[in-house]
């Protein structure tokens, strides 16, 4: 029998989903495990495990589930750990917002890179060298699937003080395959065929094919001279919340002639112009911030649909999401190979990047572990958009590992949205996102 443990399972965002995925999946050993969840919420632990074992019952399986709030317990001859944590949660992610404002950057996630992925990594880093260091104590073997960001800095901080293998996990790219969907009316993902490359939230398409043709070419078609913005606005409804308007995208591929991620509130964060200095700009570019109050309410929501599953458990889906934890950690135990996208160290999958940087294509797995697929060289006019990114999260993470408060802040400083302030302005600005998490800095960094 194995065992999987969800740290941070209390979490009502993440794993309802992911443990309907797991009981889902026609796999035994998923189907016959012992699931803990491991929370340092003890109420929301018990919580999860009364909604996995109410759903394990009710579908007629074997598993169980049960909750801890002690670290030797949860990871004690584990094999497979998924991470869904934020440390400070969302009072502490209010401050990442808040302090940037200030300094007239206006982000519209906050959680991946700018001012507010910067103190995100360096709060988040020091309990991901811990929680390393445990797994690595209690269960060697262990394989561990990483959902918190910001992906890059925290998988690479595994990469960095285990020898465990770790995998970053995240679907933007079936936000793609979805938009190209409709575009081309296709019915079905297996039509799409991409070859990408980046950081994670900061990818682009290099090559696709659509039904074996040549997909840029059949886009130039379909678009007709119309914007790829406007093709797709008309597309949508705006169902599900859904935001349709994908002019920053649009703005990119006119400009590299390459589609980027199309999750424009991402995407936005990785460039200097559209978030900084004037808000109207968001405006203009139909960009909705995330605001705390706004997470706040969904996670209420998120509470109540808990609460409806744990009165009626048959109003759980039966649909599987498009998280792929499940689907790994299938594919390790049948040892069959399994195509997903992988955030993983650079061995030479993205050619002209730099080595063992977390970067993110398509891997492969199966019971010999995760093993990316090339994807060459990334176009200059992209490599100079991706690579200073990638320079700088090995920079954070660097800086927390050795608690150097200077190359922490030269992060800082080297960040597009922070291109419009001085260098004492910049330096300002993270001593108060540094003071603002002081209880969570690395020690050296700590003001």
């Amino acid at each position: 029998m194995i065992k999987i443990v969800l740290v941070g399972g209390g979490s009502v965002h993440w794993s309802p989903r992911l443990i309907n995925d797991l009981l889902l999946t026609p796999s035994l050993s998923l189907q016959s495990a012992e699931y803990v969840i491991y929370d340092l919420n003890q109420e929301a632990g018990l919580k999860m495990a009364d909604f996995g074992n109410k759903l394990a019952r009710h579908r007629g399986l074997s598993c169980s589930f049960h909750a801890t709030v002690e670290a030797s317990e949860a990871l004690t001859d584990a094999h497979y750990v998924l991470i869904t944590i934020s440390t400070g949660d969302l009072d502490a992610m209010e401050y990442d917002l808040l302090i940037p404002d200030d300094y007239r950057i206006y982000q519209t996630v906050g959680d991946t890179v700018g001012p507010g992925g910067w103190a995100r990594s360096l709060r988040n880093i020091p309990v991901f060298v811990e929680l390393a260091r445990s797994i690595e104590r209690y269960s060697k073997n262990a394989v561990v699937l990483n959902y918190t960001n910001p992906m890059a800095t925290l998988t690479k901080t595994f990469y960095q003080v285990s020898n465990l293998r770790t995998v970053g996990l995240c679907h933007g790219l079936f936000e793609v395959y979805a938009v190209l969907m409709r575009i081309f009316g296709l019915e079905s993902e297996n039509e799409i065929k991409v070859r990408f490359g980046g950081t994670n939230h900061f990818f682009w398409m290099l090559d696709m094919q659509i039904r074996g043709e040549d997909g840029y070419a059949l886009l130039k078609e379909r678009l007709n001279g119309r914007s790829f913005a406007e093709v797709v606005k008309e597309l949508y409804d705006d169902e599900a919340g859904y935001n349709p308007d994908k002019l920053v995208s649009n703005e990119l591929f006119q400009t590299y002639g390459y589609l980027p991620y199309v999750g424009d509130t991402h995407t936005s964060e990785f460039l200097p112009y559209y978030l900084t200095q004037d808000p109207s700009r968001l405006a203009n570019y139909k960009l909705k911030r995330k605001t705390i109050e706004g997470r706040r309410m969904q996670r209420q929501k998120y509470t109540q649909r808990l609460d409806v599953y744990l009165s009626d458990i048959e109003t759980v889906t039966t649909e599987r999401s498009r998280e792929s934890a499940a689907d790994i950690i299938a594919a390790f135990e049948s040892k069959q190979d399994f195509i997903d996208v992988m955030n993983l160290p650079n061995k030479g999958q993205i050619a002209n990047l730099p080595k063992d940087s977390i970067v993110e294509t398509l891997g492969v797995v199966n019971s010999l572990g995760f093993t990316p697929l090339t994807v060459g060289n990334l176009p200059e006019p992209l490599l100079n958009l991706v690579l200073p990114h990638v320079r700088n999260q090995d920079l954070i993470v660097e800086a927390a590992l050795e608690g150097d408060r200077d190359k922490a802040l030269y992060a800082l400083y080297s960040d597009p949205l922070c291109s419009h302030l001085s260098y004492p302005e910049v330096k300002e600005m993270g001593e108060k996102l540094l003071k603002a998490h002081n209880r969570f800095m690395p020690e050296g960094i700590r003001l």
